[in-house]
């Protein structure tokens, strides 16, 4: 019979085994421990700043939301592509709908149609036609020109503490020849403002006047305190117009008495070494070119500066219309 050999393992060698084995369960669960300590580390930091994201995001949709302003926009069969297409394809954009009025016809404004001579007969036609068709589509209406570039999210947070129910109005408060307040550098009207213009005041002579004028903001401001429409203060907490009737490398560079005199005699506000500065919070600027409108925009919008937090966009409606109106 042949005789089974048996190998037997050293006792060292069975203990070395044993711990070897021990060891890389223990650095398995402790890789285990610290990838699910990580994972819920990393995933609550996560979770917190998207809750702060989307609470402020939902915060600035609603603003938006509950702040309608319908952007008209005065142009000409001149202005249609030297400067209007400028202004559609920047800031134009982020109003919740707007219109241009013209007296031409352009296939990308698609604009109002109103073919008369002066300013003051083809706003009071455009203003019916708002009132008429879009007066539940807008809590605010912001008029400018063409050559207007305005910020609506600086405008939307100037309008916040009033509301579109009370009778006022918001621009460069101004005197005119007459000793009479107007608003320069685009004019705000609240719904209710827009509402009595509309309804009480170019339906009654007495009120506003009934004949063509070449001054449209001087009409419009006599027109406004007829109808018992307050002026609003659209400065900022220094005092410092957020209307610029200027554009803006005029207004930083050249801004002074002596060069600017028209607007330092015609400004309802006290022009001194404060408010002649350009504020941070600006709405509007005027008479700018289409090189500097397309050059805010991209510095406004565009530019991204490192660690500097970005804010969502608004989300636009495009509003076309070819009406003819004579």
């Amino acid at each position: 019979m042949e005789k089974e050999c048996s190998t037997r393992k050293p006792k060292w060698r069975s203990y070395f085994i044993d711990l070897y084995e021990s060891l890389k369960i223990s650095v398995k669960l402790l890789l285990i421990f610290l990838m699910c300590f990580n994972f819920f580390q990393t995933d609550f930091t996560r979770l917190l700043n998207l809750k702060s994201n989307v609470n402020e995001s939902i915060a600035e949709v609603s603003n938006v939301t509950r702040t309608r302003i319908f952007c008209l926009i005065f142009t000409n069969e001149y202005g249609n592509n030297y400067i209007a297409v400028h202004g559609q394809a920047t800031w134009v954009k982020n109003c919740d709908r707007y219109l241009f009025v013209s007296n031409d016809v352009h296939a990308v404004l698609e604009p109002l149609l109103v073919k008369y001579r002066d300013r003051w007969d083809t706003m009071k036609v455009s203003l019916f036609h708002v009132h008429q068709y879009y007066a539940n589509d807008l809590d605010w209406l912001l008029m400018v020109y063409d050559n207007n570039y305005v910020v609506l999210e600086n405008l939307r947070k100037m309008l916040k503490p009033y509301s579109p129910d009370e009778p006022i109005n918001f621009g460069c408060k101004m005197w005119d020849n007459d000793n009479q307040t107007y608003m320069h550098g685009g004019i705000v009207l609240s719904h209710e403002a827009l509402r009595r213009l509309v309804v009480e005041g170019f339906t009654n002579s007495s009120l506003c006047n009934p004949n063509d004028s070449a001054y449209a903001s001087e009409e419009m401001g006599k027109c406004l305190k007829n109808l018992g429409v307050v002026d609003g203060d659209s400065r900022d907490a220094m005092g410092r117009q957020r209307f610029i009737p200027f554009p803006p490398e005029h207004f930083l560079t050249e801004l002074s008495p002596e060069k600017e005199e028209w607007f330092v005699t015609h400004s309802f506000y006290e022009i001194n070494a404060t408010t002649n500065k350009l504020s941070p919070e600006a709405i509007s600027f005027s008479d700018v070119s289409p090189a500097t409108m397309v050059t805010l925009h991209y510095y406004i919008y565009k530019l991204r500066i490192f660690g500097r937090k970005v804010l969502p966009q608004n989300v636009t409606n495009h509003l076309g219309n070819n009406t003819q109106l004579s």
